[in-house]
């Protein structure tokens, strides 16, 4: 018996066909498991002329096993006994298993020179193939900020209200959604058009139930098949599943998110944590050790106005690069359109308390001149760490000291 030719079919499963013989079988859904096993689904079926019923069997297969093999081996030949099956099958697991835990090649790396810093798909926010987590309340225009993004992305939109830069060419994005429905979807960037006088653009869409790490298959399918170099994650409770403070759920969603290969965007909740004050990601320490870059995303609404205002915040850079500075969003809407502009974040008195100390510091100083203890005493802060502050200020020329002690904004600011 000829050995088989073996096909990767893109979405991390492989086509074996034994030509001569006219067997072919599509092995999908492999997964390697702590205890050795390695399991799959395998659909098995005939390319011989003449054959009534060229499909014979599909079901998950332990690869690993020896009584699966003949177990499936005696099944087989009971539907179609023109050929071994117990040698195909060998055949089969043994390709199979040793592709599945080859892992990725080994790599030499050169500082020829040559080496670049990530890039960024949209700066400041999506760097190419890494995942990014914008995190906030409920209802703080997350989704429909990412819409905004896809429509800069797809264009691509140059002179978008934000200054975003978009890679020169059309990028295609896939919005994964596993919280609200397509129409919804559908009616926010409709809306979204219409207010800043867009064209019609198409979204590549999927409704999701299955947490990312049992819907890997199909999602890297929807992927190809759409032929996005990015994704929207929507949101990362329900994309995880389990227990979101337990470290299981939020590894198996990045190990999943790994094997795609694709730029992500992942929207998120908040956790307020009553001591520090501090708001992070919901759940485990795991979400914001593997995300690349992580904003905060901020909102104030007054009752009855139909317009809110939005503040991000970058809370985690890239390695080795800066955090960018606060961008403030306006956002008026009505049932059928929605404008976004942006705006000075230090315009909207809510928002200033959460930028950093030297934007705070330059925040009070655009009221008029203050001295060290006012200035202490406004952001009730240490004495350290407003001197440092200071500091940093004045050496970027970004405020001066008076002649009465006090300081204020540089004319340049």
């Amino acid at each position: 018996m000829s050995l088989p030719q073996i096909t990767d079919d893109g979405i991390g499963g492989y086509v074996f066909e034994w030509n001569p013989d006219g067997i072919r079988i599509e092995a999908t859904r492999l997964k390697s498991h702590t205890d050795g096993r390695v399991m799959g689904e395998v659909v098995i079926s005939t390319t011989k002329p003449g054959v009534k019923h060229s499909h014979l069997h599909q079901a998950q297969f332990n690869f690993s096993s020896s009584v699966s093999r003949d177990r499936l081996a005696r099944s087989l030949d009971g539907r179609y006994g023109e050929v071994d099956w117990g040698v195909i099958l060998e055949q089969l697991c043994v390709y199979a298993l040793e592709r599945v835990r080859r892992g990725e090649p080994v790599l030499t790396l050169w500082s020829d020179g040559k080496a670049q810093p990530p890039e960024f798909l949209l700066e400041p926010f999506l760097i190419r193939d890494y995942p990014t987590v914008i995190f906030g309340d409920p209802s703080a225009f997350k989704s429909s900020l990412s819409l905004f993004f896809y429509a800069v992305l797809l264009l691509p939109w140059h002179d978008n209200p934000l200054s975003l830069i978009p890679k020169g060419k059309p990028t295609k994005v896939l919005y994964l959604d596993w919280e609200t429905e397509p129409e919804t979807i559908r009616w926010q960037l409709t809306r979204l058009e219409r207010g800043m006088t867009l064209q019609n653009i198409p979204l590549s869409y999927r409704r999701c139930s299955l947490p990312l790490a049992q819907d890997i298959e199909a999602v890297r399918r929807a992927i190809t098949d759409s032929g996005a170099e990015a994704i929207v994650v929507d949101s990362l409770g329900l994309a995880c599943g389990g227990e979101l403070k337990e470290s299981p759920p939020s590894l198996a969603f990045f190990t999943a998110l790994r094997q795609l290969k694709v730029t992500t965007l992942i929207l998120a909740h908040t956790a307020k944590n009553p001591e520090t004050k501090k708001r992070s990601i919901y759940g485990s320490v795991f979400f914001e050790v593997h995300a690349r870059s992580i904003w905060e995303i901020k909102k104030v609404q007054e009752i009855g106005e139909d317009e809110i205002d939005v503040a991000l915040f970058h809370r985690k850079p890239p390695p080795f690069q800066k955090l960018y500075p606060a961008i403030g969003l306006n956002i008026k809407f009505t049932t059928d359109t929605i404008v976004v502009n942006q705006q000075d974040v230090r315009s909207v008195r809510e928002f200033v308390s959460a930028m950093g100390t030297q934007s705070q510091i330059q925040s009070l100083l655009a009221n008029g001149p203050m001295n060290t203890k006012e200035i202490i005493e406004a952001l009730d802060a240490s004495k350290g760490s407003i001197d440092m502050a200071i500091k940093r200020l004045k050496d970027k020329n970004k405020i001066v000291k008076l002649a009465s002690g006090a300081f204020g904004l540089a004319h340049n600011e």
